[in-house]
């Protein structure tokens, strides 16, 4: 059949290098893959354009990428084939609004029409789609009868089963519209921990190109993409050695080509020529440990400076400001780090006095908007002199400022110290249950005559062995719960500063003197 229906199709001029053919007999690796990944390729890449496939195609492949159309050759009797088939276009990924879908039928009428049974099929597929409509799906329980009804020996559905579980469905609407809610919630707080967090692109951006710059690697190159904004998509360089493995996954599936990257996701968005470097990737990851151990780096072997001049609108700033860029780890009483993160606090910085400025929100507006620049270097001399002056009261402010986050974060450790009591406690119940599950099978009457003496002593020892297990559970979830409280109870939190930021109005920085 394959090779017919190709014939024709070659014969209508759609054969040649724009048909490829996918069937069961094919190897995964060397055979379907390149065939999938050719009909997946963007056009100006790949001219497959049409896909002559068997069944092996319609489950755990996707096809989505540029294909919104599927002519179903014959209809399989396992309605479930027909969803899957349809779900390899019809998915999450399709670019088109509408995806068509074709599936033959009986030219003729009247009762010759699909062997007589015309009208008892639509009738029963309307039905059908009637409790689609309640269930979302009915194909395990209507399959099995698709082939009596179209052979003849079946005029309706049996659906009595399928209506009793509608009617149980529909008492799952409300805990769908809570899930959905649920959803929603999350992805906002997702929103807001990006904004905490400052995951913007040009933040991941800014910290692989440092890295790159400590790792004495080429940078970044920025090249210009079709439908892409200027300065979001970067060829990556060449990199060898540890570093190399940066590169796995760059390959184009089809064209084996290198493909630019970019830190922006909806950039990269159903885009298959451009490569999204998040922050788990290996790029991201690497270039983030050696900006961490830059954090405790000696003075002779240190590569990053800790200290930047930044200048401000004068309608923003209009003195000298300095802001400090701490760690703040809390520690359990087994030493181990329960929370880490960084604090930004800071304040004005005059000649004769330092001024904190109580609002965080400020002096993280600061930051957001300050420019990097290069003070003349009386100006720098002048505010390092200030600096050294008022010291101490910038670490008090930095310290002021660590207290005054712990307390906000007290209900946040309290919060994870009952989730991992519960976590605890209920593996260590689940264990619990299946022992005991297991040691009521072994209470079943069994023909234990019919074993040999070393089975029955070995049969004796592994329910001694579960019995004394299970016995262990009770105390097991005392001291975990213990050892948690225990390390939460007894917190310790350390401050590191680890970089001093000079905001100056740019009128000072014009001037170039205090």
């Amino acid at each position: 059949t394959h090779e017919w229906l190709r014939q024709i199709l070659a014969s209508h001029a759609y054969g040649g290098d724009r048909l490829a053919i996918l069937h069961g007999g094919m190897d995964q690796e060397k055979e379907r893959e390149p065939v999938k990944a050719a009909f997946q390729a963007h056009p100006d890449d790949s001219p497959v354009r049409i896909l002559l496939a068997t069944d092996a195609a319609s489950e755990g492949i996707d096809l989505q990428n540029h294909c919104d159309r599927m002519i179903h050759l014959e209809i399989p009797y396992n309605p479930n084939i027909m969803e899957q088939r349809n779900g390899r276009i019809d998915r999450w990924g399709q670019k088109q609004d509408e995806v068509l879908i074709w599936h033959p039928v009986d030219g003729s009428e009247g009762e010759d029409a699909i062997g007589g049974h015309k009208e008892d099929i639509i009738r029963a597929l309307r039905k059908l789609e009637a409790m689609r409509e309640d269930m979302g799906s009915v194909n395990p329980l209507i399959a099995p009868q698709m082939s009596e009804l179209i052979e003849g020996k079946r005029k309706n559905f049996d659906t009595r089963e399928a209506e009793e579980r509608a009617k149980k469905a529909r008492r799952f609407v409300k805990a769908e519209r809570e899930l959905q809610e649920r959803i929603a919630k999350l992805h906002e707080r997702l929103d807001e921990t990006r904004k905490d967090f400052h995951l913007e692109p040009i933040r991941i951006q800014k910290a692989v190109e440092t890295g790159l710059a400590l790792a004495e690697k080429p940078g970044l190159e920025p090249i210009e993409l079709e439908d892409a904004p200027s300065g979001t998509v970067f060829k990556m360089p060449l990199l060898s050695g540890s570093w190399a493995r940066c590169l796995e996954g760059l390959r184009h599936p089809f064209t084996n080509k290198i493909r630019p990257i970019t830190f922006d996701h909806d950039v990269a968005k159903d885009r298959d020529d451009i490569v999204l470097v998040h922050l788990n990737h290996r790029l991201v990851q690497m270039c983030l440990r050696l900006l961490r151990a830059e954090v405790w780096a000696q003075n002779d072997v240190k590569k990053l400076y800790r200290v930047d001049v930044c200048t401000m609108p004068d309608d923003e700033l209009d003195e000298i400001a300095v802001s400090v860029i701490s760690r703040l780890v809390i520690t359990g009483a087994d030493h181990q780090r329960l929370h880490e993160e960084l604090t930004a606090s800071g304040g004005y910085l005059a000649d004769k006095s330092f001024r904190r400025e109580p609002k965080v929100t400020q002096v993280q507006e600061w930051l957001d908007k300050a420019i990097p620049n290069r003070a003349p270097k009386p100006l720098f001399d002048a505010m390092k002199n200030r600096f050294d002056k008022h010291e101490a009261s910038v670490q008090q402010t930095v310290e002021a400022r660590s207290k005054d986050r712990l307390k906000n974060l007290r209900n946040m450790l309290d919060t994870r110290k009952r989730k991992e009591i519960d976590n605890i406690t209920n593996v260590l119940d689940e264990l619990a249950r299946a022992i005991q599950e297991e040691l009521d099978k072994q209470k079943e009457p069994e023909q234990i005559e019919l074993f040999t003496p070393d089975e029955r002593t070995q049969l004796s020892r592994d329910i001694e062995a579960l019995e004394a297990r299970l016995a262990r559970i009770p105390n097991e979830k005392e001291d975990e719960k213990n050892a948690i409280e225990g390390r939460y109870a007894d917190f310790t939190e350390r401050t590191f500063p680890v970089a001093v930021v000079f905001l100056v109005p740019e009128s000072t920085m014009q001037g170039g003197h205090t």
